[in-house]
């Protein structure tokens, strides 16, 4: 093989090296981009002046981009036992929240569908003394989006608002 066979098999590799970075960038910024999304499930307290203390529970969703996303619904999954399958649970927020603390109305309240930008967040409330995350066997908590994907906070955060209401019923 000669120099000028050497220099057409490199420059081919290197065209095909460029080719696959191009085919990527424009894959996955425009054909397919997928937002991240952070979920965070905890028990807050509500201070309101002239009001007693509220605990509740927030489901709270913030968008890493790299584009906008809209939350659909917040969903939960139940696992009766080991050996079944895990059941969809659809929950349902706090409607107008903070004037009403203790009204739905379904799985569209609390200002769902919601779409956020890349930065922004959205908070879905709900009542501590939640008689489905005493009674369910519920090991995730999350919103769904449009796109039917599911986005889940962590387990360790779900024991421990499902501790939290259980000691609640206790306490009540």
């Amino acid at each position: 093989m000669t120099t000028a066979d050497w220099a057409l098999i490199i420059s081919l590799l290197s065209f095909c090296v460029s080719l696959a970075g191009f085919v990527w960038n424009v894959w996955s910024k425009f054909i397919f981009p997928k937002a991240r999304v952070q979920v965070h499930f905890s028990v807050n307290i509500l201070i309101q002046e002239g009001e007693p203390d509220h605990e509740m529970l927030v489901l709270h969703a913030t968008n890493f981009g790299p584009g906008e996303i809209t939350l659909h619904t917040a969903i939960g999954r139940a696992q009766p036992s080991k050996f079944k399958k895990l059941t969809h649970l659809m929950l349902n927020p706090l409607h107008n929240f903070p004037l009403e603390l203790n009204r739905t109305v379904g799985p569209f309240s609390g200002g769902l569908p919601r779409k956020i930008q890349p930065g922004e967040s959205h908070s879905a409330y709900f009542v501590l003394l939640h008689e489905a995350f005493r009674d369910q066997p519920i090991v995730d908590v999350g919103f769904s989006d449009t796109f039917g994907r599911s986005h889940w906070a962590t387990r360790k955060q779900v024991a421990a608002v499902r501790r939290a209401v259980k000691e609640a019923y206790r306490n009540a």
